[in-house]
């Protein structure tokens, strides 16, 4: 989840509200591994509103307008709950594989490149990528349209989010989930609590430090330490934070860059801190409750990830019968309960009060203003600025 630029940040922030806390992701029988009036519609999507539409009898009709009745779809570890796959399924009859091989960006990209240059398939139907990713893709010609007129319940995705500068009336994209990137830690092992981004640097826990393999979360982060904003940031300010990062690597302060394999080594005990993804850590603490996600106080980072069609798909029909499925704000809340991040479904807030009650009230479902302030969106980068910026960062990391 490395890239995820092209969101405006006052859209982005305002998502945060809806924030979920996840507690039975160990269940999970696939586990391997932007203004004020934007922030009242989201406020409304978790139930504060006019109902939303709805559409989901609408599904088997969708799964029955052409296509075979199969369905392949690649997703990042952690993101959805136990019921929703066996649900859709039994709902539309459409054969269903959900993999959880998405463990970073890149990696997964270069994976799948040579075979949609040539145009062959790749077998799958969905991919679920971030904002970043996303916007290459398009630009790559690598997508397939969406057939909207088997997708009624894309009209569930709140306001903010419909046009987006990579996917102008998102005709090629549709967020998954969105969450936060910050510290995920074990105070058992640290010995204190954690405030700052700057406290991963803490000589004491040489060794003992994962950082994420996305440019965009861990230069963000570290750039926010050094008090300068990945909002608006220079080419200057990212030689500053990677010349930090690459000082950690070499010191051996940190342990190794990952992606979200990351999660193991700390539930495990193996580390006691990481650049982390707030979705994971609220999961892994429903097993292992010493975990914590914190903020820093200087500032965190917001991301989304969306649901793409890869061109060489031949379910494009199954494709859209799952988008439909899971933007039913039922459907969506259902993920939630297992995957805690941010819903972008309006009505899924709702819909999870019917669900879990007290999982409704948390602060992560509504956070105070003091952290929406907090939180960044990286900025959007021209493709030769991109270059420049990976470039200093995979020489950070020992790429």
């Amino acid at each position: 989840m490395s890239k995820r630029e092209p969101y405006d940040e006052a859209e982005l922030k305002a998502m945060v509200h809806r924030a979920l806390n996840r507690r039975d992701f160990i269940n999970r029988s696939a586990m391997a591994a932007g203004s004020l009036a934007l922030g009242s519609a989201l406020i409304n999507a978790c139930g504060g509103g006019k109902e939303a539409p709805k559409g989901g009898d609408t599904t088997a009709a969708v799964a029955a307008a052409g296509g075979a009745k199969q369905l392949h779809i690649s997703n990042w570890p952690l993101y959805i709950d136990a019921k929703t796959v066996p649900d859709f399924e039994a709902a539309t009859g459409i054969k269903t594989t959900y993999t959880e091989d998405v463990n970073d960006n890149n990696e997964f990209f270069a994976k799948i490149e040579e075979p949609l240059k040539r145009g062959q398939s790749i077998d799958r139907d969905i991919v679920v990528l971030t904002d970043w990713m996303a916007a290459r893709m398009i630009r790559l010609g690598y997508l397939a349209p969406f057939d909207d007129s088997l997708f009624p319940n894309k009209a569930n995705l709140v306001p903010g989010l419909r046009d987006v500068s990579f996917d102008p009336g998102r005709k090629y994209t549709i967020p998954w989930l969105s969450g936060m990137t910050g510290i995920g830690y074990n105070p058992k092992k640290t010995g204190r609590e954690l405030t700052s981004i700057n406290d991963i640097f803490d000589p004491k826990f040489k060794g003992k430090v994962t950082m994420l393999t996305e440019m965009r979360d861990t230069v963000g982060l570290v750039m926010l330490g050094q008090g300068k904003d990945p909002t608006t940031c220079t080419l200057d300010d990212a030689k500053a934070a990677c010349a930090k990062i690459k000082q950690a690597r070499v010191s051996g302060q940190v342990r190794k860059f990952t992606g979200n394999d990351y999660a193991a080594d700390l539930a495990a005990g193996n580390i006691a801190v990481a650049i982390a993804w707030s979705g994971d850590i609220q999961g892994l603490a429903a097993d292992n409750p010493d975990l914590r996600w914190v903020a820093p106080k200087e500032g965190a980072m917001l991301y989304s990830d969306n649901m793409m069609i890869p061109k060489t798909s031949t379910n494009i029909a199954s494709a859209m019968a799952w988008m439909n499925y899971v933007y039913d704000p039922a459907h969506s809340a259902q993920i939630v309960t297992g995957a805690p991040y941010l819903s972008d479904v309006v009505g899924a807030g709702e819909a999870l009060a019917k669900i879990d009650a007290n999982l409704a009230k948390s602060e992560l479902v509504n956070p105070p203003e003091s952290l929406r302030a907090r939180l960044h969106v990286f900025k959007a980068l021209a493709e030769a600025e991109e270059t420049q910026f990976n470039q200093l960062f995979q020489d950070a990391i020992g790429a």
